[in-house]
């Protein structure tokens, strides 16, 4: 027998709690990994410190540009639900 509260009782995957930025949180560690693959591929391609630093500074803005973008369209989402929640009452 196992119990459910038992150390050794084997899992599936990795899981994280439901929430409406699980969404946004996994696109942030998509950028976390692509911002310093593309720092590997500018630093190959391009010649001038400047310009890799250039380049680099306009993708990292970007994606912090998408990232607010996601999660002030996720915050929105979650009003008008609270909204509508509360107008059915």
């Amino acid at each position: 027998m196992h119990n459910q509260n038992s150390i050794t009782r084997k899992r599936r995957g990795i899981t994280v709690a439901p929430s409406p930025f699980n969404k946004v949180k996994f696109e942030l560690g998509i950028i976390l990994l692509l911002l310093p693959l593309a720092w590997l591929v500018v630093e190959r391609l391009v010649g001038e410190t400047i310009v890799e630093f250039m380049l680099l500074f306009a993708m990292a803005c970007l994606a912090a540009a998408w990232l607010i973008w996601r999660t002030r369209s996720v915050l929105r989402q979650m009003e008008r639900e609270r909204e509508d929640g509360a107008q059915q009452e």
